[in-house]
C-alpha cells in the first residue's frame, strides 16, 4: 500500500462519514434524551480482499437509555439469623 493510496482511502472514509453525519443529523437531533444527549457512531470498513479496495461507511444513532436494579441475594446455603431489635437512647 503506497502513501498515495492510503491518503485516498482514508479521505474517501472521510467523505462519507461527512455525507452520512450531513443526511443523518436532524433525525438523529430528535432522539435526544431529556438533557440534549444523543449519538452518532460511525464504523468504516476497508476491504482489500477486492481488486480495488471497497470502502463502507456505517452510521448509527442512538439515545443514552440508562435502567438500574440493585439487589442483595442471601446465601440459600446459610440460615437466617435472627437479630435484636437497635435500642435507641
Amino acid at each position: 500500500m503506497t502513501p498515495a493510496q492510503t491518503e485516498a482511502h482514508q479521505a474517501a472514509a472521510i467523505e462519507a462519514i461527512k455525507e452520512l453525519l450531513e443526511a443523518n443529523f436532524l433525525e438523529a437531533e430528535k432522539s435526544a434524551d431529556n438533557e440534549g444527549r444523543f449519538a452518532i457512531t460511525f464504523r468504516v470498513t476497508f476491504d482489500r480482499s477486492h481488486p480495488q479496495t471497497m470502502v463502507k461507511v456505517t452510521s448509527r444513532v442512538s439515545r443514552a437509555v440508562t435502567d438500574e436494579i440493585e439487589l442483595r441475594v442471601g446465601d440459600p446455603n446459610q440460615p437466617e439469623l435472627e437479630l435484636a431489635p437497635e435500642q435507641h437512647l
